[in-house]
């Protein structure tokens, strides 16, 4: 099911949405955008933007149709978290961080979202496909840097080690 059909069958719709966070611009994240084109806030990375738009007419990539004419807040980053020491605080209280994975693209990001005891789940998209991609050190196939693509992977094998962490998980909404 779409995103406009999962929240219909909620009683919702995308203008209900207060923010969409897209991880990176891949075909697989944001061909999808105009279902939630309503949402008060959809938000990219200026990193990943520019990146996309390096490739602009990607069939595999990235295509700017995708994305044209939607009103996507381009952030930057505002604090050090992760493992290119960029991050975006979201609601400034460090519960919700969108922490740049780059290595699959530029400007992608994990989120990371920490209750009050400190417990946290990390959300990660393509920074892996599965447990062996950071327990083995396995980078994907499309890779736009795969070193940085490799200090990600670390990055997010650290986290799954931490006591404080739950199992990091894929997160993609199509």
């Amino acid at each position: 099911m779409t995103v406009p059909e999962q929240l219909a069958a909620q009683d919702l719709s995308p203008a209900d949405l207060d923010v969409v966070v897209i991880s990176h611009l891949d075909c697989d994240h944001a061909n999808g955008l105009r279902g939630v084109r309503n949402a008060r806030r959809i938000m990219v990375s200026r990193d990943e933007m520019r990146c996309a738009t390096r490739f602009p007419n990607s069939l595999v990539r990235f295509n700017a149709s995708w994305w044209r004419g939607i009103d996507l807040d381009l952030y930057d980053w505002n604090d050090h978290e992760g493992p290119a020491g960029r991050s975006y605080d979201l609601f400034g209280d460090r519960s919700v961080q969108l922490i740049n994975i780059p290595g699959h693209t530029d400007g992608q990001v994990a989120m990371k979202i920490t209750a009050p005891s400190g417990r946290y789940v990390l959300l990660f998209a393509d920074g892996g496909y599965a447990t062996r991609s950071w327990r083995d050190m396995v980078t994907s196939g499309i890779v736009y840097d795969r070193h940085a693509q490799r200090s990600s992977l670390e990055w997010i094998r650290e986290q799954s080690l931490s006591p404080l962490g739950l199992a990091p998980m894929y997160w993609t909404v199509h």
